[in-house]
């Protein structure tokens, strides 16, 4: 800051908080006078920032800041050593993040305070887990007893604070992914049985309150609309993916892809699929051999229509989530192949940069040293 004095040397100030600050400025010869001292008053200055928390295999979470074209702040440890994250859940009200994952035959959920980066509790729930979610305000974690297992007919309730599993929710076996509801009255379950259905769940009593009709196949990831009122799903066998009404439990219909081919045999369905927060675009994972894509349709409308092919770093993507406000995706790679996972900008559909590999990734925002807002792995409709 430069003030227009005859007798100060040229000057620079630079002001960390709003307040009224007094600066004495040196003549030439070091002489101070009265008329020297200017009072001031700084601007309020925020504090304000965006990061990306994307949790790793090697038991780490590496964070980014959004609004500096994803430079790496720091690394949080949650594991000492290599291990399977399976997935990742954050709550404002009470700054805690969770990760789950498995290691040597144990399933995981380990929470760390988000205002001082401390892990509070790593409890073993289960022989394996899977990726589960947290309620909005914090309070209680529904966590899945894992795809790969046949005598787990249940998900758990685990008191979030604690970490002490409270009861478990009938369900078919292999349960899978679990979305909590922005509006906390709900939880969306899938499971990797032949039961081909998604199971809504009342938080108020942990009891299902409706159940869709069955998709073509197996219910693979998933994503919902603010109202809890739409779902679309990648489903084993399609070479796309369905869309359903959650309230009738109808299926409403399939979307397929369009400029690509279903070129490899190995592969049974796409894996990855979110809705943009303004619940006009669906952006769903290509897979097989050559297929680095995302294809983009529009939902404003239904039919979906697909809209764009959007180009990306590595064949087979397996997981893609949104910033709160939409501006970016996060398309990571094949799983367990340690690949980048790429940054796209959603206004241009362009790639723009990469973290490092991980599909268990989620927005955490900061003010003045406080948790404003947290988003979330899944791809969720935030439209009020």
């Amino acid at each position: 800051m430069n003030f227009a004095n005859p007798h100060a040397a040229s000057t620079t100030a630079s002001f960390s908080a709003a307040g009224s600050y007094t600066l004495q400025l040196l003549a030439s010869d070091g002489a101070l006078s009265g008329s020297d001292t200017v009072a001031i008053t700084a601007s309020t200055v925020s504090s304000a920032a965006q990061y990306i928390y994307a949790a790793q295999d090697d038991g780490t979470i590496r964070v980014y800041n959004i609004n500096n074209a994803h430079a790496l702040v720091k690394t949080l440890t949650f594991f000492a050593g290599q291990c399977d994250a399976r997935g990742i859940a954050a709550a404002t009200p009470t700054h805690r993040i969770y990760t789950m994952f498995n290691s040597g035959g144990q399933g995981h959920v380990a929470c760390i305070d988000l205002l001082t980066d401390q892990v509070l509790w790593d409890h073993v729930i289960h022989p394996a887990v899977d990726r589960g979610d947290v309620t909005p305000d914090g309070k209680t974690l529904y966590v899945p007893s894992y795809e790969g297992l046949s005598n787990s007919p249940y998900e758990f309730v685990v008191d979030a604070i604690s970490g002490n599993v409270i009861s478990t929710i009938a369900m078919p076996i292999k349960t899978h992914d679990t979305i909590c509801s922005l509006d906390g009255t709900k939880v969306f379950m899938e499971n990797k049985s032949t039961d081909a259905r998604i199971r809504t769940i009342s938080t108020a009593n942990n009891q299902i309150i409706a159940i869709t009709n069955k998709f073509s196949g197996i219910v693979q990831p998933f994503a919902v609309n603010r109202k809890n009122t739409f779902v679309i799903a990648d489903v084993i066998g399609v070479y796309g993916f369905q869309y359903a009404d959650l309230t009738t439990g109808q299926i409403l219909g399939t979307a397929v892809f369009k400029g690509t081919a279903w070129n490899d045999p190995g592969v049974t369905h796409p894996h990855g699929i979110g809705m943009t927060p303004n619940e006009t675009e669906a952006w769903v994972c290509d897979r097989g051999t050559g297929n680095h894509f995302v294809h983009v349709f529009n939902i404003a409308s239904l039919p979906p229509v697909q809209k764009r092919l959007v180009t990306i770093s590595n064949d087979n993507p397996h997981w893609l989530t949104f910033t709160i406000d939409g501006r970016y995706c996060y398309v990571a790679g094949d799983k367990g192949k340690n690949q980048a996972t790429d940054v796209v900008d959603t206004a241009t559909y362009r790639r723009i940069g990469s973290l490092g590999p991980s599909e268990d990734l989620l927005e955490v925002d900061f003010n003045n040293g406080q948790v404003t807002a947290t988003g979330s792995q899944f791809g969720l409709g935030r439209v009020q």
